[in-house]
């Protein structure tokens, strides 16, 4: 039963994907290239053919593990299924640009529509979908109409044709927690080991780790311990969202505003002094005078981050995914990080009904195998490769026990395990690459693609970290924690807000398009986001609170200067336009 709560808009909660570049993998493998498909001999797909057509699928995500995989069960099962080999072609934001103005693009391209779609489509260097659909897309047709009929409307370019779908499309929220995967990401063992204190500011999150690096100033091999790191690579990410849990705002389709989860007020992350980005200076720079910044933060790239977290010397991160191989190393003993309740939210409970926008996939003009090409998405949006890039094979990895799905006990145990042996497999490796979300229904089965959301899953594949993290709380699984302390009240998500509100008052109110800048626009905010980037190096690294303040001032005039609350003025300007449009 949903309590009563205010009609609100939803255009944070839904886009504020745009801001996570990888939310769901790590790792350190990659691979270059351009548009070339091959094909391989001594494959056969299901279709008869003894030929793997390979897919190179451009992503702007630096660090996946998918190319390291390529003889998992669920690549195999691909392979035989739709007769193609996936590669990941990795590029940083710089790396991608300059392949799409040289237009001999891979395969597939990911990328965010709100942000390319007038490059991609103008320019000629992706296809529309729809003469594909009818032969090649009768799953997306059936699963995703609206996604479909969204895309349309608001990601073509004025052209009314299909050129990008979204993953992780999820119209209503589950009924069980996952393994929080976002939010303080904390070594649980020492922290355990001090008390595991409440964290309800970033202040107490200092703290913590504070007498975290008094007790361990050094790993068991020699290492140095620091307390707080972050890499520079994703631009100004690492001030806009370690904060969120605690303060609640987020972004939409710009880096440079944000607002309540729920609401469409936008802020100025850069002139309001009660945003993620100031909240991020005070804490990385009291972090800095009491010698627990990693002295690399302001130089580091991610995969030299995720390096030294695989060596443990972070003491608390961003997310789960952030921190390396560190917990596939300990999968035995306990030790590892895991994402501890903090200050006012909960990364969890997502309604997606557009998918995660900002990692949509288009096909290339340059591709020699379109259609194969739209086979292939046509699978992760069908419930049965749904179900197997989450769960691996039928008969294997699950079977049908009077009509309903079931984990065998050796993937449950595969699962609690973790580690290398379970990445092996392929299961769940990538979900930006998974078409429907996990706690999308089957109507086969009545239920959840995703076999690892039932209650009982969740305690039997439980890693053993997990299990200690829950016992310590009084509960079963780790998000069995959190779900307590949002039944409290003690907890929000980002779907409070839709509390009391019909499913058809959450569709209306989840689908207002995004803001789409306009190229003197997206100019602007380029121009502000270096500008940060410049100012946040001198503001961290204040010796003390007046230089702090004096840097601070400096900061604020020059974004003001800039041009930033014209900025803002602007975007919420086309929020409430869109709205209006939209019906709201």
């Amino acid at each position: 039963m949903r309590k009563k709560a205010g009609f609100r808009l939803a255009l944070p909660a839904l886009l504020m994907m745009s801001m996570l570049v990888s939310a769901c993998s790590g790792g350190t493998s990659g691979t270059s290239g351009t548009a070339a498909t091959t094909g391989e001999n001594g494959t056969t797909a299901e279709g008869g053919s003894d030929q793997l057509t390979t897919l190179r699928v451009l992503v702007m995500e630096p660090g996946t593990t998918w190319n390291s995989h390529q003889d998992s069960d669920v690549m195999k099962e691909i392979a035989k299924k739709v007769g193609v080999k996936i590669e990941y072609v990795e590029a940083d934001e710089n790396k991608f640009n300059v392949l799409l103005a040289g237009g001999d693009l891979p395969d597939i391209v990911r990328a965010d529509p709100i942000k390319y779609q007038k490059q991609l489509i103008e320019g000629g260097l992706i296809v529309p979908m729809d003469d594909m659909l009818a032969d090649k897309g009768k799953d997306i047709s059936a699963n995703i109409p609206t996604v479909v009929d969204y895309s349309k409307k608001n990601w073509s370019n004025g052209t009314d044709k299909l050129y990008f779908l979204p993953p992780q499309v999820q119209p209503k929220p589950g009924k069980s927690v996952q393994p929080i995967t976002i939010g303080p990401t904390i070594r649980w063992d020492w922290y355990k080991e001090i008390g595991a204190p409440e964290i309800n500011t970033m202040d107490d999150l200092l703290s913590a780790v504070e007498q975290i690096v008094a007790k361990h100033p050094k790993t068991d091999d020699g290492k140095p311990v620091y307390g707080v790191s972050m890499w520079q690579d994703w631009g100004i990410w690492p001030y806009l969202i370690p904060p969120i849990t605690f303060t609640e705002v987020t972004g939409a389709t710009s880096d440079l505003t944000a607002a309540k989860v729920g609401t469409s007020d936008f802020i100025s992350v850069l002139t309001d002094e009660s945003s993620n980005f100031w909240t991020a200076m005070d804490f990385y720079n009291k972090a800095y005078r009491k010698g627990l910044l990693d002295p690399d933060s302001l130089t580091m790239k991610n995969n030299d981050y995720m390096a030294k977290a695989t060596s443990g010397q972070i003491v608390v991160g961003p997310a789960t995914w952030a921190m390396g191989d560190f917990n596939a190393q300990h999968t035995e003993d306990g030790k590892g990080y895991i994402v501890v309740p903090a200050g006012k939210l909960a990364w969890t409970g997502q309604v997606n009904p557009i998918g995660w926008s900002d990692k949509s996939y288009s096909i290339s003009k340059s591709s020699k195998n379109p259609e194969k090409a739209m086979e292939f998405l046509n699978y992760i949006y069908s419930y049965e490769g749904a179900r197997t890039m989450y769960n691996g094979i039928e008969g294997q990895h699950w079977k049908m026990e009077n009509g309903v799905p079931k984990l065998t006990a050796e993937t449950l145990a595969l699962k609690a395990k973790g580690g290398a042996d379970y990445e092996a497999s392929g299961l769940s490796l990538d979900r930006n690459i998974i078409g429907l979300g996990g706690d999308f229904v089957n109507p086969n089965d009545k239920q959840p693609i995703d076999l690892f959301t039932s209650e009982e899953a969740l305690e039997k594949a439980a890693t053993v970290l997990e299990k200690d993290f829950a016992q310590h709380y009084g509960a079963k699984y780790s998000g069995q924690v959190f779900q307590k302390m949002i039944d409290e009240g003690k907890l929000d998500t980002y779907t409070t807000w839709m509390n009391g509100l019909s499913d058809e008052e959450i569709l209306k109110s989840t689908t207002v398009p995004g803001v789409v800048l306009p190229e003197d626009r997206k100019k602007q905010e380029a121009s502000l986001k270096e500008l940060a980037a410049r100012e946040a190096a001198k503001i961290i690294l204040s010796k003390d609170d007046a230089s702090f303040d004096k840097a601070k001032q400096a900061a604020l005039d020059s974004f003001k200067k800039a041009g930033a609350d014209d900025f803002t003025e602007f975007y919420n300007g086309e929020v409430q336009r869109l709205r209006s449009e939209h019906g709201l």
